[in-house]
């Protein structure tokens, strides 16, 4: 999955980037700003939401000498686009119902590219695990295991698991340590007893 613009998986190129850009502005724009957030050429921009507006996804109107544009959200087609441009919810929400009934976790957050939707498809999920007791334990291991190989299936990406203890992340925190600092910029909190955890 392309973790900073999953939408371009299913459309890919300029198409996508512009739906995916609709998605995230929710408001009506000048279509030289929709290139400009999407990254794509102006009259491209222009070709495409002309395109779309025939198809009636994009709603335009005037305003003064603008025309600006925004995505029809009645749409039938609307829903489908939104929740794949905002599929790192979607996975979040995976995540947390596999997490739900884990025995033995104190915490859970999703990080990197994955929260920050950066990255691209090549990107690794990564994911911080914070064990009550042990990261040494049979249960753990077979559990950790078979996140991994679901993660996958959900994403097609390599997938990272960065390991601790309660009393080895308490360490970190009072470390100043440079994963600590990641979690609480932008880490997507998964299990409820993160933000205890945090404090140490």
């Amino acid at each position: 999955m392309d973790v900073g613009r999953p939408l371009s998986d299913v459309v890919p190129g300029a198409r996508g980037q512009l739906l995916a850009a609709l998605v995230d502005l929710e408001e009506a724009v000048t279509v030289r700003a929709l290139a400009r957030h999407a990254g794509v050429a102006p009259q491209t921009a222009l070709s495409v939401v002309n395109d779309l507006a025939a198809a009636g996804l994009v709603r335009t109107q005037r305003a003064g000498q603008a025309q600006l544009v925004s995505l029809n959200s009645a749409h039938v087609l609307a829903s489908p686009l939104i929740a794949l441009a905002r599929s790192k919810a979607r996975l979040a929400e995976l995540l947390r119902g596999e997490l739900a009934g884990w025995a033995g976790l104190a915490g859970a957050w999703l990080f990197g590219a994955a929260a920050r939707a950066g990255g691209d498809r090549g990107s690794v999920i990564e994911l911080l695990l914070v064990a009550s007791t042990s990261t040494e334990l049979p249960a753990w291991a077979e559990a950790t295991d078979r996140l991994t190989r679901q993660v996958q299936n959900w994403t097609g990406n390599a997938v990272q698991l960065v390991e601790h203890s309660r009393g080895s992340f308490a360490l970190l925190i009072r470390g100043g340590n440079p994963l600590v600092a990641a979690i609480r910029a932008d880490g997507i909190p998964l299990t409820p007893g993160c933000q205890s955890l945090l404090r140490g």
